[in-house]
C-alpha cells in the first residue's frame, strides 16, 4: 500500500527516504547498467589540484573529453584513449551492450535519438559482437569482470551469468523473451590471426591495442555489415605506433576520431591506488599519458615542439604565380626508390632569401621507367626550375635479386633521365646532419619572427606532415649506461628521408640566366694577340 508523504511527521519522512535511497542501491548494486552515467568531462577545482601535483600548469586542461562524448559519436572507428582508471574497459563494456540489446542506461535516455540506428538494428536482428583482450589473464582478471558487472540482467538465461556464458569458448549468449538475441565472443592479442577468420560481425571493442595483423583480419568481418564499427579502450602505452597513427594520420572523409579520458574525471577511480602507480612513474611523457590517455613518444620527439603546424603549414601558392615570378624560384627533389615497395620522392622551392618550401610529395609503384616519367610529368607540368636532385645511396649498387640492376643508373639515364642527380651521403651522423639543418630551418628567425621551412598544405604531403609530428629517436636497451644513441627510427617515414638527403647539401640560390660581368678597361693582352 502507497504511503502518503502528506501525512508523515519529518522523522517518518526521513525514515521513507531513506527507505527509498537504499531500495535504489541494491537495484543499481544488483543491476548496475540500467544506472550508468557517464563522465563530462569536466575538471573542478579539486581534480585540477590532483592533477597539478604531477603535472605542469600548461599541461592541465580546462575539460577532458568524456565518456559521453565516446557515446554520441557517429565514427566508424571510436577511440577511448584513458589514463588509468578512467573507466575505458567500462565504456567498452556499455557500448557493447547498447548495440547487442539495443537498451540504453536511464541517464542516457534524454540522448535516445542519437542512438536509435543502434536501437533499431538491435531490435531487428541478431547481433554479433567481439571483445579482443590482450591476454587470457587480461581477458579473465579485469575485460570479463567488467562485462559481467555491468550486463543488464534480464538479457541473461535465468538473470545468470553462469547461465549465459560459456567458459569453454569464452562466448556470452544474450537473450530476448528466452531466445538469444545476440552472441558476444572474447578473444585475445595472443591467438593467432587464423582464429579471427570467418564469421561476420556487427562491433568489435579492443580492451587495449591490437596487433596490426588482427586488426586487419577483424576488418574483414564487417564486409556484409552496414558499417566498420569498432571501438578501442586502451591507453596508450606503446607510444606513437601504428594504432595512434590510425588516429592522427587521417585522410580523406574522417571515418576515426579519438578521445582522451583523464583518469580523475572518472568520480569512481581511487586516487591512492592512482597516487601509487603514478609514484613509480619517472617520465614525464608517460606521467601524462597515465593521467591524460596522451599520445606520446617513449623514446622521445626528433622535433619535438619545433614543429607547429599554424606556423609551418602554409596554403598552396605555386599555382598562382606567373610564369616571370616562378624563375625566382629554384627546385630540389629529394627520392627514396625501391622496386619492391613504393618509391617516395620530394620537390622543395627555394626562394632568393633561402626559404624552402615542400611544394608537392610524390609516391610511385612501378620500375624505374614510371619513377622517371613521374619526376619528368611532376617537373614540367608545374614548370620548376631545377636544381640539383638527390637519391638515397643504397640505389646505387647492383640488386642481387634482380639481375644485378643499378636502380641510381637507371634514375640518371635514358629518356625522361633525372636531371643532376647525385647520391645521399652515408656515414656516422649523416642522419643527424640532415636533420640538424632542418631542425635549424623550423626554428623562428628573430629578426623575421618566421621559420625558413615550410609544408605546402596538399593531400600528398600528409604522410611528411605526419613524419614532424611523430618521428621518434631511436634508443640502446640500457641509455643508462651507453647515454642517448644518434640515431632517429626513419624506417617507415619515407618522405621524410627524401626530404632529408636534399638537406644534406648546400642549396644556393642563383638567377635562371646568370651573367658575367665584363671587364671595361682595355686589355692589351686580348688587343694584340
Amino acid at each position: 500500500m502507497a504511503k502518503d508523504i502528506k501525512k508523515m511527521s519529518d522523522d517518518e519522512l526521513v525514515a521513507y527516504i531513506t527507505e527509498l535511497g537504499d531500495v535504489i542501491n541494491r537495484m543499481e548494486e544488483s543491476d548496475p547498467f540500467w544506472y550508468f552515467k557517464p563522465t563530462d568531462g569536466a575538471i573542478d577545482s579539486v581534480k585540477r589540484e590532483y592533477l597539478s601535483k604531477w603535472l605542469k600548469p600548461e599541461d592541465i586542461p580546462d575539460r577532458v573529453d568524456s565518456q559521453l562524448d565516446v557515446f554520441l559519436s557517429k565514427m566508424s572507428i571510436v577511440g577511448a584513449g584513458g589514463g588509468n582508471g578512467s573507466g575505458k574497459t567500462t565504456v567498452g563494456a556499455i557500448r557493447g551492450y547498447i548495440k547487442s540489446t539495443g537498451e540504453l542506461p536511464f541517464p542516457l535516455e534524454p540522448y535516445r535519438v542519437q542512438f536509435q540506428t543502434d536501437i533499431d538494428k538491435a531490435k531487428g536482428k541478431f547481433i554479433k559482437g567481439r571483445v579482443v583482450a590482450v591476454d587470457f589473464r587480461h581477458l579473465h582478471g579485469t575485460v570479463l569482470p567488467t562485462w559481467r558487472e555491468w550486463c543488464p540482467k534480464k538479457y541473461l538465461l535465468k538473470s545468470s551469468w553462469t547461465e549465459s556464458y560459456s567458459a569453454q569458448f569464452d562466448v556470452l549468449t544474450l537473450y530476448r523473451n528466452g531466445k538469444p538475441c545476440a552472441k558476444i565472443e572474447f578473444m585475445t592479442n595472443k591467438q593467432d590471426v587464423e582464429t579471427f577468420q570467418g564469421g561476420e560481425l556487427d562491433w568489435l571493442v579492443y580492451d587495449e591495442e591490437p596487433q596490426e595483423n588482427i586488426h586487419k583480419e577483424n576488418l574483414q568481418r564487417f564486409r556484409t555489415a552496414d558499417k566498420v564499427d569498432i571501438t578501442f579502450c586502451w591507453t596508450p602505452t606503446s607510444g606513437l605506433s601504428w594504432a595512434t597513427d590510425l588516429f592522427t594520420n587521417l585522410e580523406g572523409k574522417q571515418t576515426r576520431e579519438h578521445f582522451k579520458l583523464c583518469s580523475v574525471s572518472n568520480p569512481k577511480v581511487n586516487l591512492e591506488t592512482l597516487n601509487e602507480i603514478l609514484s613509480n612513474v619517472d617520465d614525464y611523457n608517460t606521467l601524462k599519458m597515465r593521467l591524460l590517455g596522451e599520445f606520446v613518444s617513449l623514446s622521445g620527439l626528433v622535433y619535438g615542439r619545433l614543429f607547429n603546424k599554424s606556423l609551418h603549414l602554409i596554403e598552396p601558392f605555386w599555382e598562382d604565380l606567373t610564369d616571370k615570378e616562378k624563375k625566382g624560384y629554384i627546385v630540389f627533389s629529394g627520392l627514396d626508390p625501391h622496386l619492391v615497395t613504393d618509391t617516395a620522392g620530394v620537390f622543395v622551392l627555394m626562394d632568393r632569401e633561402g626559404n624552402v618550401y615542400v611544394d608537392r610529395c610524390f609516391t610511385c609503384s612501378g620500375d624505374t621507367e614510371d619513377i622517371k616519367k613521374l619526376h619528368s610529368d611532376i617537373r614540367t607540368q608545374n614548370k620548376y626550375r631545377m636544381g640539383f636532385s638527390v637519391s638515397d645511396k643504397s640505389a646505387n649498387s647492383p640488386i642481387i635479386a634482380f639481375g644485378g640492376r643499378n636502380i641510381y643508373t637507371e634514375l640518371k639515364q635514358g629518356e625522361y633521365a633525372i636531371p643532376a642527380l647525385r647520391t645521399s651521403e652515408k656515414y656516422e651522423g649523416s642522419i643527424k646532419a640532415g636533420v640538424d639543418v632542418m631542425k635549424r630551418k623550423l626554428k623562428v628567425n628573430p629578426i623575421t619572427n618566421k621559420p625558413s621551412l615550410f609544408i605546402v598544405k596538399r593531400p600528398e604531403n600528409k604522410h611528411l606532415i605526419n613524419s614532424f609530428q611523430t618521428l621518434e629517436r631511436d634508443t640502446y636497451a640500457n641509455e643508462e649506461i651507453k647515454g642517448l644513441k644518434d640515431r632517429i627510427r626513419e624506417g617507415k617515414h619515407h618522405h621524410h628521408a627524401s626530404l632529408r638527403y636534399i638537406f644534406q647539401f648546400p642549396m644556393n640560390w642563383y638567377a635562371e640566366n646568370l651573367i658575367v660581368p665584363q671587364p671595361e678597361y682595355f686589355d692589351e693582352a686580348v688587343c694584340w694577340s
